[in-house]
């Protein structure tokens, strides 16, 4: 276990850097922290400085949990053993916890939303990268509040990836503790509800 232990603490050390932040301070000279919701997030790198600091950042912050985990698995000795499994799943919710929970900003940070899709992604040799693609566009589509469009894509992911996946105690272990992140660090715009977009508004309004 002593491996784990070592991958755990890469993983969260790679979540821990805070690339949004480095890229806007660099490329749009200011603090993302200080548009939108305050997150240090790709999407604020984007709303200050543009689409290329905005898709740099993302890359770098997807990559940020991708890259741990997909070496990993190829280095570590994976069976179907559970503890085996378990200490996988640790290794992908490492990066995620460094991201919301960076000890480069305070033990503050983002939502961890990129930082978990690259986790997922690289637990599922890529799978999730089209998944998280098609389910946050047809829930961005639909309605409006992020809080419910992210924990849809991840309801989503545990749908799709826990009856296909050969690792199933990984899937349903790194999902539990990834939901309830995303749960806490989301808790103040679920009170917002499912925002309804105006396209579905007007169409149901037509059709009464």
């Amino acid at each position: 276990m002593s491996e784990f232990t070592i991958w755990i603490i890469i993983g969260f050390i790679s979540g821990s850097v805070p690339w949004a932040l480095i890229v806007g301070r660099l490329l749009g000279r200011n603090d993302i922290r200080g548009v939108g919701d305050g997150n240090p997030g790709a999407t604020n790198a984007w709303k200050s400085g543009g689409w290329v600091p905005g898709i740099l950042s993302m890359a770098l912050e997807v990559g940020k949990g991708l890259i741990p985990v997909y070496i990993a698995i190829r280095y570590l000795d994976l069976t179907s053993d559970t503890t085996v499994q378990l200490g996988l799943a640790l290794i992908a919710i490492a990066p995620v916890i460094g991201h919301a929970w960076s000890p480069f900003l305070r033990f503050k940070g983002g939502k961890a939303l990129a930082a978990s899709w690259g986790s997922w992604i690289g637990i599922t040799d890529g799978d999730a990268l089209l998944v998280g693609c098609i389910l946050l566009a047809i829930m961005h589509a639909l309605q409006k509040n992020h809080a419910v469009t992210v924990t849809a894509c991840l309801v989503g992911f545990f749908l799709v990836f826990l009856p296909t996946h050969q690792l199933g105690m990984c899937i349903a272990s790194l999902w539990l503790m990834n939901i309830m992140i995303v749960i806490y660090k989301h808790r103040h715009e679920y009170s917002k509800g499912i925002i309804t977009r105006n396209w579905i508004i007007n169409i149901v309004g037509k059709s009464i």
